[in-house]
């Protein structure tokens, strides 16, 4: 995924209840983008890939792809994110599509914010953010929000002249609701995400990334596996 990627792991939601009215949940994505002086990849956060989170911004606009896959779904969108001269903080949102290999499609979308903390680690290389972000999709009556929140940090150098690579990790708490016309649930659990971003050029982006940690038992809104993602960004140049 982009850099611009975060997405919540499909769930078993409501699989003993509500299987026959519901696929399982869909997740949020959002963007982030890399570097605050070389154009790196937009992150993004879509149902089916992992949330990610850099710890630094890309000044400007940047857009994104983004494809995730996990066990028995996969998950695809668009994202964008901006963030002010200053780089001190960074919005993003998208939206896309999150498909389950039994039932049908989940449209989704949502929004994130970061705030990197940079020049308070007394150096360009090391970074921290804390963020937090919201998402939903809605499908025939049911319905999934996923409210993911913590703190990434990271490490960015140059490669020559117009590349660069960023490496961050990004444990969070994730909270998740289902709810429908007979049930509401929710369920909250600790996640950890990590990714590299690379610059390619000083516009284009590529992000892969990871995400594991706690899954929500059968039955429970959340993740119920690890999450794969990868992406591709390109930053509008100031």
């Amino acid at each position: 995924m982009l850099s611009v990627l975060t997405s919540v792991a499909p769930s078993r939601i409501g699989r003993r209840r509500v299987a026959k009215r519901t696929a399982p949940p869909v997740g949020v994505w959002a963007g982030i983008a890399l570097s605050a002086v070389v154009a790196l990849p937009a992150h993004s956060q879509m149902l089916g890939a992992p949330v990610l989170q850099n710890a630094f911004s890309n000044p400007g606009i940047t857009v994104g792809i983004n494809y995730g896959t996990s066990e028995g779904v996969r998950s695809y969108g668009l994202a964008g994110a901006w963030a002010p001269p200053t780089g001190r903080f960074q919005v993003s949102a998208g939206i896309g599509g999150f498909d389950p290999d039994e039932g049908k499609r989940w449209p989704t979308y949502g929004g994130r914010a970061a705030v990197p903390l940079t020049k308070f680690t007394g150096t360009g290389s090391f970074g921290v953010a804390p963020f937090a972000g919201i998402g939903t999709a809605s499908r025939d009556g049911s319905t999934l929000l996923h409210v993911p929140a913590g703190v990434a940090a990271g490490y960015r150098r140059g490669l020559g002249a117009t590349r660069a690579i960023s490496a961050y990790v990004a444990p969070f708490y994730s909270w998740n609701r289902f709810s429908d016309d007979e049930v509401t649930e929710s369920k909250g659990v600790f996640r950890v995400s990590g990714g590299v971003d690379v610059a390619v050029t000083q516009a284009i982006g590529l992000t892969v990334g990871y995400e594991a940690g706690a899954e929500a038992d059968a039955g429970e809104p959340g993740p119920s596996s690890s999450v794969f993602g990868i992406g591709l960004s390109y930053a509008f140049r100031r």
